[in-house]
């Protein structure tokens, strides 16, 4: 399997950043369009051609125009508008008679440039069958503007839909098992993207989209939502935060920005600061710096803080996700499987408690494998149960974890951290 390694612009990049950094004065709209022919240089499926082959377009799904209305606008950006839009009479409906859905408009004096962009989406989301990947319904290519027709996502963005959810009283909207249920589903659409190979560059809260606005329905899906243009819809909210760089830095890894290295291994990275969002209900990352001293402060080797009530052996996680070394970091497969026996364990627990959450200081039991503050118990023996329960309070003190190595390795374990 081919395993697709880029590096973009390394020095010209490098100049950019801080350039940008250090307040030079750029229009947004100029800066977006750079950043997004940064994105094409990153990967497989834009780096072929400027323009899709022609046999790439016409498979394209074909949706007539006339069976489609537009109802209300979601918002707007550089290259045109994202209505909310209902479909009649067409094959879209499936077995309702009909459908609402999100549609993506081009404006009609849009530039080769735009045009190519915006068919170099429709290309690459068609390519995509994933429950958690935002689905392309049809396209409208024949007049002008030119429509993408896709999935209506009721809830909104993930950073919206985790903020809203922060508590104005002792009522609680989120609890763990449902924060570590979004964390899974957005780890699932990463994972398949890794095995497509594809390089996203822009993992964070804000590209998810959730299905619905309730915060218990049972059928509520988290997909990856932004493939190019979707940014257009925030930007204001994005790239314009009080007037600083437009680049995405807090969610980039150091070789991203000392290099211009985008690859598989920053995507981790970038799903380590989200995990960071979604645990902290939609926060900024590193809140109190500057785009130039976020630079600064990653390149020191400094992270961000494990977020209040975070379960420890969730934090480690992040951490492996910020390590130095690209290549130290998990693969989205390893964070999928991890999050969802994270996921099933706090379910359990809760379940067991009449509904307490109970998620701070608890061991956590992987295939054998007790997760202790930064170490790695693996089990040779039956009495890890044990073990795990006895220890079961120690997540947060690896001074006491050290200490106790001796009784480890004679109850029959070994020290691998």
């Amino acid at each position: 399997m081919m395993d697709f390694f880029i590096q973009t612009r390394s020095f010209s990049l490098h100049k950019t950043l801080i350039d940008g950094l250090e307040g030079a004065h750029v229009h947004p709209d100029v800066e977006l369009e750079y950043i997004r022919g940064l994105v094409g240089l990153g990967n497989a499926c834009y780096a072929i051609s400027n323009i899709p082959p022609q046999g790439e377009i016409e498979s394209l799904p074909v949706f007539p125009r006339d069976c489609l209305k537009l109802q209300r606008l979601l918002g707007s950006g550089a290259f045109g508008e994202v209505y909310e839009g209902v479909t009649v009479g067409s094959q879209i409906t499936e077995v309702v008679p009909e459908r609402r859905v999100a549609v993506k408009t081009l404006r009609k004096d849009a530039s080769d440039y735009e045009k190519t962009e915006f068919l170099k989406e429709a290309c690459l989301m068609s390519q995509f069958n994933h429950p958690n990947i935002l689905r392309l319904l049809g396209v409208c290519l024949l007049n002008e503007p030119h429509y993408l027709i896709l999935e209506l996502m009721e809830g909104g963005d993930l950073r919206s839909y985790m903020r809203k959810a922060r508590p104005t009283s002792h009522k609680e909207l989120l609890n763990l098992t449902s924060l570590l249920d979004i964390s899974w589903d957005v780890a699932t659409g990463c994972a398949y993207l890794e095995r497509m190979h594809f390089v996203h560059r822009d993992i964070a809260a804000r590209n998810c989209l959730v299905s619905v606005r309730s915060y218990t329905d049972p059928e509520r899906v988290v997909k990856i939502g932004d493939f190019g243009l979707a940014r257009d819809v925030y930007k204001n909210d994005y790239y314009r935060k009080k007037g600083e760089g437009l680049l995405p830095v807090r969610w980039m890894s150091p070789e991203s920005l000392t290099d211009g290295i985008f690859n598989k291994y920053s995507d981790v990275w970038a799903f380590g600061v989200l995990l960071w969002e979604i645990m902290t209900l939609g926060k900024l990352p590193y809140p109190t710096y500057t785009n130039h001293e976020v630079l600064s402060h990653i390149s020191t080797g400094a992270r961000l803080p494990s977020p209040a009530g975070c379960p420890q052996r969730l934090y480690n996680l992040m951490m492996s996700c910020w390590s130095k070394e690209p290549t130290e970091r998990p693969n989205f497969q390893y964070l999928e499987e991890t999050l969802s026996k994270m996921r099933d364990y706090e379910a359990d627990k809760r379940a067991n408690h009449n509904g307490a959450s109970g998620h701070v200081n608890q061991a956590y039991q992987e295939d054998g494998m007790i997760l202790i503050s930064s170490y790695k118990i693996y089990k040779y023996e039956s009495n890890v149960q044990i073990c795990a329960q006895i220890f079961d309070s120690l997540l947060d003190a690896p001074l006491m974890v050290t200490v106790c190595a001796g009784f480890f390795r004679r109850g029959g374990l070994h020290w691998c951290g």
